[in-house]
Formats: structure tokens, sequence, C-alpha cells
């Protein structure tokens, strides 16, 4: 799935902006869903925070999964 990093500790997969404590393990997370499905990822490196990009959307819009 197509990742963007946001800043260097926040990275966004589609819908959904993941914050790390550490550019470390948002590098390591970035590099994770570049290969593998992200419910991997959010398994093996912990974020912080999980929010939506798109806040003022309908829920139904931009399902998170």
């Amino acid at each position: 799935m197509a990742n963007v990093r946001i800043s260097p500790t926040e990275v966004q997969v589609g819908d959904t902006i993941y914050t790390f404590e550490s550019a470390g393990v948002a590098d390591d997370f970035e590099a994770c869903v570049a290969t593998v499905d992200v419910s991997h990822c959010e398994a093996k490196y912990l974020s912080v925070d999980k929010r939506r990009a798109h806040p003022l959307a309908p829920e139904d819009e931009f399902p998170v999964d």
C-alpha cells in the first residue's frame, strides 16, 4: 500500500496517519508497509497515535480497517 512520510515520526498509509515515538520506529514501519500488509506492521511497530487523515469526512467515507 502507498505511504507518505508526513514528518520524521509520522507516516500516512491510505487514510490513516500513524505517529511513532521516534524517527527510527517510523522508518521501520514505513519499510514494513512497503513490503507486507499494514496489519502485520501495526502489530510489529506500535504507534503512539493513530488518526484518520481526513478528520472531517464522514466515518463511512474513509473506513479504517
